[in-house]
Formats: C-alpha cells, sequence, structure tokens
C-alpha cells in the first residue's frame, strides 16, 4: 500500500493530467456524433475492406496517387480487427490524446517550472479544437503522440545511452511518418539542432553519430514498410507519394489563400506533370508571394474551424459560441508562446530551443504548402510547451508590478 501512495505522490500530476482527460474526452466522443466524412471516409471504408478481405481500394485512384495514407488505414484495420467499432476508434483517440496531454506537461517542465507545465496542460486539455477532433477519424493524434515521445527521449539523452536512444527515437519518427508524413519536419529541426548544439561547443562526434543513427533508423523503418506493403500487395506504390507537387500547387494558389481548391483537385491531383507547370507558373508571379504569406500564416495560427468535428451540428448559434470559446484559447496559447521568447533569448533552455527549432520549421514548410486551421493540431501541440516558459515569464511579470505596488504603498504610508 505504501509503495502504491509513495507512486502517487511522486507521479500525481502525470496521473491527474491523464485521468482529467481521458474522463473529458470520453465524456466528449460519447455526446458529439461526428459523421465520418472526406478523406477520413476513404481511409475507414479501406480498412474495413481490408478486415473483411475485400481490396477493392487497391483500384482506387486516391490511393494509387496518395499511397502515403496506407499507413492510417492499416493501423484502423488493426484496430478495428479487435473491436469492430467507429465509438472504439474514438476511444483510442481519446488515450492517445490524453497521453499527449501528459507529455506537453513532462517536456514543458523542462523548460519552465512543474507548476506552470501543470496549469498550461490542464487549459491544453480543455482547448475545443484538439478536444473535439477526438470525435474525427483524423490521422493526427499516434503520429503526434509517436513525435512527442522521440522529443521527450532526445531531450534526456545525456550521450551515455545516446545509441540506443537516438535509435528508438528515430524508429519512432519513421513510425509516426508512416501514419502521417510530417516526420521529415522533425528530422530537419533535429538536425538544426544538432547544429546549434555544436555551435555551442557540445560533444560533436557523438551528436553526429546520434543524428545518424535517428535519420537511418528513421528512414529504414519508412523505407522498409513502405517495400513490404508493396511487396505482400496491400499498396501498388507502397507508402510513397506519386505527387509530391500537389500541395504546393495548393500552397501557391493565390486566390484560394493557400488552402483546398476543387478546381486544382480536377486539373491537378492526378497530373504529376501539369502540377509542376502550376507550380513554377505560380511562384513566377513572385509579387504576390509575401501576401500570400501574410494570408497564410492568419489561417494557420489565428483561423478558428470546428467544422471537421461539429459541423454538422445544424444549430448555428452552438458552433458560433464554440468557435469564439476556441478563438480565445487559440490566442491565448499564442500570446504565452510569444511570451516564451523573453526566457528564450535569456536563457537558452536546450530544451526550449529545440521546441522553438520545431515549431519555426513547421511553420516554414506551411509557408510553401496547402494550409488549413486543423494543420495547425501540431503545431498548436509545441506552441502549449512554449507556452509553459511564457506562463512562468508572465507571472514574474505580475508578481513583480504586484511587488513594486505593494512597496510603492508601504513607502507612502511611511511618509504620512
Amino acid at each position: 500500500m505504501n509503495k502504491v501512495i509513495n507512486f502517487f505522490k511522486k507521479h500525481k500530476f502525470v496521473i491527474i493530467l491523464f485521468i482529467f482527460s481521458f474522463l473529458i474526452r470520453l465524456f466528449v466522443v460519447s455526446v458529439v456524433k461526428t459523421p465520418i466524412e472526406s478523406d477520413f471516409k476513404t481511409m475507414y471504408e479501406a480498412a474495413l475492406e481490408i478486415i473483411n478481405g475485400t481490396h477493392f481500394y487497391k483500384g482506387s485512384t486516391y490511393f494509387l496517387t496518395w499511397g502515403y495514407q496506407m499507413g492510417h488505414v492499416l493501423y484502423q484495420s488493426f484496430l478495428l480487427s479487435l473491436i469492430n467499432s467507429v465509438t472504439f476508434l474514438k476511444v483510442v483517440n481519446s488515450f492517445i490524446t490524453s497521453l499527449i496531454v501528459v507529455f506537453i506537461y513532462l517536456i514543458g517542465k523542462r523548460i519552465s517550472s512543474e507548476r506552470a507545465a501543470f496549469i498550461v496542460s490542464i487549459l491544453y486539455s480543455i482547448f475545443l479544437f484538439p478536444l473535439l477532433l477526438n470525435t474525427v477519424l483524423t490521422n493526427q493524434h499516434l503520429p503526434a503522440l509517436l513525435t512527442l515521445i522521440s522529443i521527450y527521449i532526445l531531450i534526456n539523452i545525456k550521450y551515455d545511452k545516446y545509441i540506443f536512444k537516438s535509435l528508438i527515437a528515430g524508429v519512432l519518427l519513421g513510425i509516426s511518418n508512416i501514419l502521417r508524413s510530417e516526420g521529415i519536419v522533425i528530422i530537419a529541426a533535429i538536425f538544426i539542432y544538432s547544429l546549434y548544439l555544436i555551435m555551442k561547443k557540445y560533444d560533436y562526434k557523438k551528436i553526429m553519430v546520434s543524428f545518424l543513427l535517428i535519420i537511418s533508423s528513421y528512414f529504414l523503418i519508412f523505407n522498409g514498410t513502405s517495400f513490404i506493403l508493396e511487396k505482400a500487395g496491400l499498396s501498388q506504390n507502397g507508402l510513397k507519394n506519386m505527387n509530391p507537387t500537389w500541395k504546393f500547387v495548393l500552397g501557391f494558389n493565390y486566390d484560394t489563400n493557400g488552402m483546398y481548391s476543387e478546381s486544382d483537385a480536377v486539373l491537378y491531383a492526378n497530373d504529376k506533370e501539369k502540377a509542376k507547370d502550376i507550380v513554377i507558373k505560380r511562384v513566377k508571379d513572385y509579387k504576390k508571394i509575401p501576401m500570400l504569406f501574410v494570408k497564410k500564416s492568419k489561417i494557420l495560427w489565428f483561423n478558428s474551424d470546428l467544422s471537421w468535428s461539429i459541423g454538422y451540428i445544424s444549430n448555428s448559434l452552438i458552433c458560433k459560441v464554440l468557435n469564439i470559446i476556441n478563438q480565445m484559447f487559440i490566442i491565448m496559447f499564442s500570446i504565452l508562446s510569444l511570451f516564451s521568447l523573453f526566457s528564450l533569448f535569456k536563457e537558452k533552455n536546450k530544451c526550449q530551443v529545440f521546441i522553438s527549432i520545431i515549431l519555426f520549421v513547421y511553420f516554414g514548410v506551411y509557408l510553401l504548402i496547402e494550409v488549413m486551421p486543423r494543420y495547425a493540431y501540431s503545431l498548436q501541440i509545441f506552441e502549449a510547451i512554449l507556452a509553459c516558459s511564457g506562463f512562468n515569464v508572465l507571472w514574474q511579470i505580475i508578481f513583480n508590478q504586484m511587488k513594486n505596488i505593494k512597496i510603492g504603498c508601504f513607502k507612502s504610508n511611511n511618509n504620512v
């Protein structure tokens, strides 16, 4: 019994965060009945085909072009083979995103105080956008968790067991990339972070070996899985993207501010050569690019869009109120993450530098490719981590101001 009590005392914040987050998510997925739509419906139906032994999806242009979506399809087919229920998939989402809250806390307290990390994690756990997204069969949740675990491993490397930890981090990023092709963003951030550590006079040999192990295991797990899927006949093109220019076609569409375009989809989604030509043509119109980047930045950082989760609700007032609340959270996390810059420039915490690099690399990538508010999911997780530091800075400013007011009042009373 004493061991249980001691374990709870030692890990009380982690346990409280997980239980609170999981319960509120279970409540949401039991109340909000989001229909399966768009790409999520295509992937869900393909997952059902796999467990039912039919494979009509193989002839689908969608999977022939976007082979990288097969990772999420296989993941869902595995879960559905255990319990064939959409509700079960959403409960698993809830479990995974509750762990995301926990890792925001664990990483956040490395760049701030335990109190700040706990408060910000609680706030993130009730942030409507990621909370309601548990009802959507999106491929964003598990990859985000695997990425956070790999980051947690990397920030705790003391280069005593760095070989094993680097390999594990690379494998986790590889699996994350199988499920959602964003892993290269983290790899790019790790490369920049490695250069930063070398500039700070850390052991460059160990740092470079660590990076090479990460990138080797990352590519091995991803390309190996792609090869297996292709040879097993589950996916004709493995996990390959047969039209890598497509996202740039959308990203440089000045008329839609870099968002999805149905007319672009008809013309360029399945024609790689036409896609390349239109990207070149749009990039040449470089005078429009600065304003395009400004508009894309607003969409990515500040636009509230809960339509994926509650768009089916006919009561527009409820949707409007929830979007306003969501917008307040977006602004709050943005402001707190900006406040973190004060401590970043002052203290130069390694972990905070790493998270900041990841956030800026993500942002740089999305300036070039398609954007929509839903894609801010990953960015907002890293914003929340930086917000832990920002909360500390803001708390200290408020504390110092209150202290000065009290001192001022005390001196005033003495003068009387």
